[in-house]
């Protein structure tokens, strides 16, 4: 495309056809605001912006200056574990003393009592002091209760108690215009705080209720020890579990016994049938020969003829070779030989079997085992049965003493159970004694370790930090209204500002002074990137 264009000075006209520009470069370009420009912007609005400045900051200055001066005043206070609860709660309380520090609700609970509007009014009622916090003319205009009143609410809602970290200190701080003021507000409240505190801490009447409560435990204990020695006399408890020992130690020897005595019985019981069995297939008499008389009498006879021999054969011998023996007592001797020998022939010719009939020997014996095995019999079953009855005894009293030692155990765990409250009371009933004993003499497990000392240095308004912060926020305020007025400003003052509204890029700009202007440049085209202008 062509840009034709002509310029006149009033003397001629000229005119500068351009080649053809690139299509690249027909899209408008938007130049964007460069530092120059803001400068610019704010430099031709500089009263305005040095006005603003100055107003802002003199009045930062002038507030700050003019405002009164706060002061900030600290006490600490310490509590001690000795006293705390000691004789409110039920357990022994070993497992709480293992623990050094207070719990944070135990804290708070001394906050609470720290910022109690009685508390509040008493602090504050001291010398007429609410009458320096609400101000003279508040003080005329209001009646006491209702200056008493405002001032409470003020003074809660300057002072402030926070929790020290780890640690079993509370911080009471207060902020006032007037240091001296607060000082001794602070330890006014400190000081009656300690006093209020014991007030609600103390137990009155606590060391009776658990020194009644010891005696009737003491009493119950006395009833209940008694009735247990009662109880193991008329049981005959010495030691219930070695006693059950030993009565299961005798049953299980009663069992082995019955076992034996069984096989015993049954022993008996076979062999008494095996009698009977017996006795059954034996006769009751039976027939026998009579040859043992007979025998009997041969055989004497052959002894006493053999006894005679004997003595004959002696006589002879003594009579020294002779043939025959002489003598009375010789003649004798033979003639009995000679007799007994025919008898003894006699005897041998005559002799013949005799059959007698008799009572069956065997049976007779038959009968005697199988008596004696009835009776071995009878005795283990009788035996057998006394062990039993005996056995049946001694599992009725292991029973017995079953129940006997559950209610033993039972007796004695209450017994034990009594004991132990009994110790327990006792042991709360000194506690009580020595918290009353402290309370009489105003020893608390609270202790003022920094009172509130008058401060000196304020700790608002910090004027070097607002004079700071005013100088900034004047110079930003002014510099941004400013750039913001010339941003907005619809006059064209520069070649920027007609590229930014028409979005157009300025190839010429023509200077003040010079004519007839070097419009067109070659450098200007070449830095642009368009062709040559032909004339």
């Amino acid at each position: 495309m062509t840009l034709p264009q002509q310029l006149s000075d009033g003397k001629g006209n000229h005119e500068l056809q351009l080649a053809e520009v690139p299509a690249s470069l027909a899209v408008p370009l938007r130049p964007s605001l460069s530092l120059k420009d803001v400068a610019a912007m704010i430099y031709r609005r500089r009263w305005l912006a040095l006005a603003l400045f100055s107003a802002i900051f003199l009045i930062v200055v002038a507030a700050t200056m003019t405002q009164a001066s706060i002061y900030l005043t600290r006490a600490k206070l310490l509590f001690k574990k000795e006293r705390l609860n000691a004789v409110i709660s039920a357990g022994d309380g070993a497992a709480a003393e293992d623990k050094s520090l207070l719990s944070e609700e135990a804290l708070n609970s001394e906050i609470e009592i720290l910022k109690s509007t009685p508390l509040l009014r008493e602090v504050l009622r001291h010398d007429q002091a609410y009458k320096k916090i609400i101000g003279a003319e508040r003080a005329s205009v209001l009646d006491s209760t209702e200056g008493l009143e405002l001032a409470v609410a003020m003074f809660k809602a300057d002072m402030n108690c926070l929790i020290v970290p780890k640690s079993n200190i509370l911080q009471v701080t207060y902020e006032s215009q007037d240091p001296r003021l607060a000082a001794e507000l602070i330890n006014e409240l400190c000081r009656r705080y300690v006093i209020r505190h014991l007030e609600v801490h103390d137990s009155p009447g606590i060391y009776a209720f658990f020194q009644k409560q010891a005696e009737v435990l003491r009493d119950t204990l006395q009833v209940m020890a008694a009735a247990l020695e009662r109880f193991e006399a008329a049981h005959n408890l010495v030691a219930p579990e070695q006693q059950r020992q030993l009565y299961l130690q005798k049953l299980t020897d009663y069992e082995v016994q019955l076992s034996s005595l069984r096989a015993n019985a049954r022993a008996s019981a076979q062999q008494v049938q095996f009698l009977e069995k017996q006795l059954a297939a034996e006769p009751v008499r039976m027939q026998m020969q009579n040859q043992q008389v007979s025998s009997a009498v041969t055989e004497g006879l052959n002894k006493q003829l053999a006894t005679l021999k004997a003595k004959y054969a002696e006589m002879v011998a003594g009579e020294q070779n002779k043939a025959e023996p002489k003598g009375q007592v010789a003649r004798s001797l033979k003639a009995r030989i000679a007799q007994i020998e025919e008898t003894i022939q006699q005897q041998q010719r005559e002799q013949q079997p005799e059959v007698t009939v008799d009572i069956n020997r065997s049976l007779m014996d038959l009968s005697g085992e199988l008596t004696r095995a009835r009776f071995d019999l009878i005795g283990h079953e009788t035996k057998e049965k006394e062990i039993k009855t005996a056995a049946a005894e001694l599992r009725q009293q292991i029973k017995e003493l079953e129940r006997a030692s559950f209610t033993h155990e039972a007796m004695q765990h209450q017994l034990q159970l009594l004991q132990s409250n009994y110790s327990l009371y006792t042991k709360k009933q000194e506690e009580a004694r020595i918290s009353a004993a402290l309370d009489r003499e105003q020893v608390a497990n609270v202790t003022l370790i920094d009172p509130a000392t008058v401060p000196f240095d304020p700790v608002s308004p910090n004027r070097k930090l607002n004079i700071a912060v005013g100088f900034f926020l004047a110079l930003f305020v002014s510099v941004g209204i400013t750039f913001g007025l010339g941003f907005l400003d619809g006059v064209v003052h520069t070649s920027g500002d007609i590229a930014r509204r028409l979005e157009v890029p300025v190839v010429v700009s023509i200077p003040d002074g010079e004519w007839p202007p070097n419009l067109l440049p070659e450098t200007a085209f070449e830095t642009a990137g368009l062709p040559a202008v032909s004339k």
